[in-house]
């Protein structure tokens, strides 16, 4: 499975950690502002993780890690890993998705990256466990700079700036608990839509070591989600009663039920998201 998130209803169980990021996270629960995700096909974000980043002479130069998402499921950033084992001695970097030619072609993940091993290597590096840099405009701009030098402009720089530490690899595993604090499932994965946005997270309930698992596709809009910055880990919460998730359309294991004629749409009505935000494959 995956890693950890929250609700406004259960501020008070997580309210002394959480409450500098929590408004901020909220946004992605109650504002329902993502666009019509275009959901033409079923791209894992997990799959995304597992990926090589290639240059243009299809030398594997860098380890996808993570990617860093705002509250409205947009990718800012992918965290890519250079060198060292097993974690030990990798060098991180934070580079601004525009920088990718990412592709997803018969449900593999194709992640280039046109500049050479050493180049990567001379960027700005991330030298804290949390990537907290990514949170300081000075360094983001100096990012910027880096593999973005044609983009001189103050307020594309300032809008990069991660206010709050969104982790794919953090909500991907995710407990998820309604607005009366019950553990209501756990999040298996995230669904891009063709924009790479996040469209879907998808809910695992019951099951034992994923035998008789059921999955929940749930719009990412309907979720909250909130960044503890001493545990580093990510709640999430979603306004809806045990009852009604366990009422909720299912998908089979490798979630192309959501491909289906009018299946989106049919999902998107039962969590109320509707008109320009509901998903249209």
């Amino acid at each position: 499975m995956r890693r950890t998130m929250m609700n406004a209803t259960v501020v008070g169980f997580l309210a002394l950690a959480i409450s500098p990021v929590m408004s901020a996270a909220q946004q992605s629960g109650t504002s329902d502002r993502r666009p019509g995700s275009d959901l033409d096909e079923i791209r894992k974000v997990g799959a995304l993780l597992e990926a090589d980043v290639l240059n243009t002479a299809n030398e594997k130069i860098a380890d996808m890690e993570d990617l860093i998402l705002t509250p409205e499921g947009t990718i800012l950033y992918a965290i890519l890993g250079q060198g060292g084992i097993a974690g030990v001695g990798t060098k991180y970097f934070g580079v601004p998705w525009e920088r990718f030619d990412v592709k997803h072609l018969n449900g593999k993940w194709a992640v280039n990256l046109a500049m050479s091993k050493d180049d990567l290597a001379n960027a700005p590096a991330l030298e804290s466990g949390d990537y907290r840099e990514m949170t300081n405009p000075d360094w983001v701009a100096k990012d910027r700079a880096y593999f973005l030098p044609r983009d001189k402009t103050p307020e594309a720089g300032n809008s990069r700036v991660v206010s709050s530490m969104l982790r794919a690899s953090k909500i991907n595993d995710a407990k998820l608990r309604n607005a009366q604090n019950e553990d209501v499932g756990e999040v298996e994965d995230l669904l891009l839509d063709r924009n790479y946005r996040v469209a879907y997270a998808i809910i695992g309930r019951g099951g034992v070591l994923g035998i008789g698992e059921s999955f929940i596709p749930v719009p990412w809009s309907k979720l909250r989600l909130a960044y503890d910055r001493e545990s580093k880990a990510i709640t999430a919460s979603i306004d809806a009663t045990r009852q009604r998730l366990e009422q909720a359309p299912l998908v089979k294991g490798d979630y192309s039920t959501l491909l289906g004629p009018g299946f989106a749409a049919q999902v998107d009505r039962y969590f109320g998201v509707t008109g320009a935000n509901s998903a249209r494959p």
